[in-house]
């Protein structure tokens, strides 16, 4: 079946960044995969429902939470498009271990657990497929473990704008930015009010313009210096 997901790791063929000017490719897993959309805030799955899908974002961020026994939530990872498969790790758990939010208007694939897994006996290549999408999870984490270590405020900030910038915006331009300032101050172990003054510092000093939850980069290669600077 031909689908407009051209970064989905069941394309059936992809470049090195799995993605193509085609406008649509054929599934490798037709019978498994249902197209989906969300509007911002609505629940893609939550902790401890049953599981039975997965979902490769085509366009959008999804925000990955835990919550606490007393309610409290903590933001542990974040899906952008690419090959990554939100809830690939539930495949065979009963339950996810973890919610997935809509933190941006998303599209997707869903795919289900059963059919998918059907295929795989089918088509053992599609099990690569599923092998390179757990990499790039893995990926992903170890850059937002980076974004989340040894940096100074200022560093931790920049770094995380760059993360979540949409790689179309890899030069001047506007995004829309997800997240509170209250949730980068959980996700990169900072309080509220220094996020809130590094945030301004960079507005001061030109490099973001932050108009009503738009965020426009003014200057990447500061923001990007500002990203590596080291730890204070």
């Amino acid at each position: 079946m031909p689908c407009p997901n051209c970064q989905c790791p069941f394309n059936e063929l992809q470049d090195d960044d799995g993605i193509f000017s085609s406008a649509e490719l054929n599934c490798l897993v037709t019978d498994a995969v249902k197209q989906v959309n969300f509007r911002a805030g609505d629940v893609l799955f939550a902790q401890g429902q049953s599981s039975a899908s997965l979902f490769s974002v085509s366009s959008g961020l999804v925000k990955i939470s835990c919550h606490s026994t007393e309610g409290r939530e903590q933001i542990v990872g974040l899906s952008i498009p690419g090959k990554l498969l939100v809830g690939l790790h539930s495949i065979e758990d009963d339950c996810y271990e973890y919610s997935a939010v809509a933190a941006s208007d998303v599209s997707a694939c869903k795919v289900s657990h059963r059919a998918l897994l059907t295929a795989v006996k089918a088509r053992p290549e599609i099990a690569l497929r599923m092998i390179a999408a757990v990499n790039a999870q893995l990926a992903h984490s170890r850059s937002l473990m980076l974004v989340m270590g040894h940096k100074c405020a200022a560093a931790k900030i920049a770094s995380f704008l760059l993360l979540v910038a949409p790689k179309k915006h890899n030069g001047n331009g506007r995004f829309t930015l997800p997240f509170s300032r209250n949730d980068m101050a959980g996700i990169l172990g900072l309080s509220e009010e220094t996020v809130c003054r590094q945030m301004a510092a960079l507005k001061r000093e030109g490099v973001i313009y932050a108009p009503r939850g738009r965020m426009e980069i003014q200057d990447w290669d500061r923001l990007q210096a500002i990203a590596e600077s080291p730890a204070s």
